[in-house]
C-alpha cells in the first residue's frame, strides 16, 4: 500500500491553519477591537483540539482513497471535526441556557448562547461521517450497500446528499442570521416623569416619583424575536450636591418586565417601563440635577440562539423646579 507523504504535509499544513492559525487569528482580532474577550484556557483548549486534529487529518491522507484504511480515518476525523466544532460553539457549557461568547462593546455587552448552532454543526458532521463508515465496510467487505427511495441509491451515496443538503441549510441558516441582525434595531429613547407631592405639598419626603422609559424597536429580520424580558436599574453617574443625592448609586429598578413578542418585519413603537424612585432619594433627587444612567438588560430567544443584552443610556436630569 502506498503512502502518501506529499498529501500528508499538504492537508496537514491547511488542517493546521482550519484548526488553529485561522481561529486564534480571529480571536485576537476580536480581541484587539474590544469585540469580544476569551479567556486563556479556551484558546489553550482550542491549540490542543487543533494540534490533534491536524495529526488525525494527517493520517486521514496516509493512505489512497480508495482504500478502507483512508476511509476509516476519514470516518474518525469527520467526527472530530464535529466534536471540535461543537466545543467552539460552545455546545460543551452544562447546565446553562447561555453559551461561550461575550460581544463588549462601549455602553453595550451582548451574550450569545450558541448551542443550537453547535448542535447543528455536530449533526451534519455525524452525517457525513455515516457516508465514509459505508465505504469503508464496503471497501473492506468489496461489496456495495443500496437503499430504494423510489429509485435506488448506494447508500454512502444517500448518506452524501443528506450531508450536502444539512450543510448548505446550515450556510442558509448562518446567512439569514446574518442578514435578520443587521435590520434589528432599538432606538428613540426618551424618559418622562409623574411627581406625587402627597398629602403634604410642603413637605417632600411623603412624594412619589416614577420615571417611565420609552424606546422603540424595530425587527426587519426574517426572525421574530421571542420571550423578550427586561431588567432595567436607575443609577447616579454624577449629580449637583452628592451630599443630597449621592453619585454612582442605584436609586431605582425595575426588573423581570415581560414584553412578549417582536414580530418579523414590524416596527414597535413606545415600549414603557416604569421605574419608581427609592424613598430614600427622593428628597435628592427632587431638589438636585444629576447625569442619570439606565441600564437595560434584555434577555430573548432568537432564531433559535439565546441572547442577553445589556445597554447603558445617559441622560441628563434638571431636578424638578
Amino acid at each position: 500500500m502506498k503512502v502518501q507523504i506529499g498529501k500528508m504535509i499538504l492537508y496537514g499544513a491547511l488542517s493546521a491553519l482550519f484548526y488553529i492559525v485561522v481561529p486564534l487569528v480571529l480571536f485576537e482580532i476580536l480581541e484587539a477591537y474590544n469585540i469580544m474577550t476569551f479567556d486563556t484556557t479556551f484558546k489553550t483548549v482550542i491549540i490542543i483540539f487543533g494540534i490533534i486534529g491536524v495529526v488525525i487529518s494527517m493520517l486521514r491522507h496516509l493512505f489512497p482513497k480508495d482504500t478502507p484504511a483512508n476511509r476509516w480515518v476519514a470516518f474518525g476525523a469527520t467526527i472530530y471535526s464535529g466534536i471540535y466544532l461543537f466545543y467552539m460553539f460552545g455546545g460543551f457549557t452544562a447546565g446553562v441556557s447561555l453559551g461561550t461568547y461575550r460581544i463588549d462593546l462601549p455602553m453595550i455587552q451582548v451574550l450569545l448562547g450558541l448551542q443550537l448552532i453547535a448542535w447543528l454543526l455536530l449533526g451534519s458532521s455525524g452525517i457525513r461521517a455515516l457516508q465514509y463508515l459505508v465505504e469503508a465496510i464496503e471497501l473492506r467487505k468489496k461489496k456495495e450497500y443500496s437503499v430504494t427511495v423510489r429509485k435506488q441509491f448506494k447508500l454512502s451515496t444517500l448518506f452524501k446528499i443528506f450531508g450536502t443538503i444539512m450543510s448548505l441549510g446550515i450556510a442558509g441558516y448562518f446567512g439569514s442570521l446574518v442578514y435578520s441582525g443587521m435590520n434589528l434595531g432599538f432606538g428613540n429613547y426618551s424618559y418622562d416623569y409623574n411627581h406625587d407631592p402627597g398629602a403634604l405639598p410642603l413637605d417632600l419626603s411623603d412624594d412619589t416619583i416614577n420615571l417611565t422609559f420609552s424606546f422603540d424597536v424595530s425587527n426587519q429580520g426574517i426572525y421574530a424575536i421571542y420571550d423578550v424580558s427586561i431588567d432595567l436599574a436607575l443609577y447616579t453617574v454624577t449629580t449637583g450636591n452628592a451630599s443630597a443625592l449621592p453619585e454612582n448609586e442605584k436609586i431605582g429598578e425595575s426588573s423581570n418586565i415581560d414584553l412578549g413578542t417582536f414580530h418579523s418585519f414590524t416596527t414597535t413603537p413606545d415600549n414603557n417601563i416604569t421605574v419608581n424612585i427609592d424613598p430614600t432619594y427622593i428628597v435628592g433627587f427632587v431638589t438636585t440635577n444629576a447625569t442619570l444612567e439606565f441600564q437595560i438588560s434584555f434577555s430573548t430567544l432568537y432564531a433559535g440562539i439565546f441572547i442577553e443584552l445589556n445597554i447603558s443610556i445617559q441622560s441628563f436630569w434638571p431636578g424638578i423646579p
